[in-house]
């Protein structure tokens, strides 16, 4: 079990690491174009805080503190607080591949001509986006998820049906 919960972790680092490394560059590249962090609207490519990867970067590190706090436990409380972690990732999940969905829709509006991605970067090919990595990250981190949950369920409805 220790070791799928250091898996769960290591995929989340993972994502967190990739996540904040996309962001940084979202914010070099604007303020680089801008000049300021504090332009909204009007701005020829996006502010980094009005795009999916910037939240999708705080669901990532917040997912990634959890399943520390999480493997730090007591099994007993393991298992709720990696039920609640299931609901996070599910939830990022269903963000992350929305917007990847919208990316894609975009691009084949755009008949496969390059489009504007997530991040605000020029896109030929969706499934090279920051979007759809990391759609894939935390599809992986579910999966991983829901897997040391029903192991911890296992595990603790075993020594009471004896």
């Amino acid at each position: 079990m220790k070791k799928l919960l250091l898996l769960q972790i290591l995929i989340l680092v993972a994502g967190t690491i990739f996540a904040w490394y996309t962001v940084y560059h979202d914010f070099a590249r604007f303020y680089a174009i801008e000049g300021t962090y504090f332009k909204v609207s009007d701005c020829i490519v996006p502010n980094p805080v009005t795009t999916p990867c910037f939240y999708g970067a705080f669901a990532f590190l917040a997912a990634l503190i959890w399943s520390i706090y999480i493997i730090r436990m007591i099994s007993d409380r393991q298992i709720v607080q990696q039920k609640r972690l299931v609901w996070l990732l599910f939830a990022s999940v269903l963000f992350a591949w929305s917007n990847f969905g919208y990316v894609y829709y975009k691009f084949l509006a755009n008949q496969g001509r390059p489009t504007i991605g997530c991040s605000g970067q020029l896109m030929t090919n969706p499934f090279t986006t920051p979007c759809f990595i990391g759609s894939v990250i935390f599809l992986v981190a579910l999966i991983v998820s829901l897997l040391i949950k029903r192991l911890l369920n296992k595990t603790t409805l075993t020594p009471s049906a004896s």
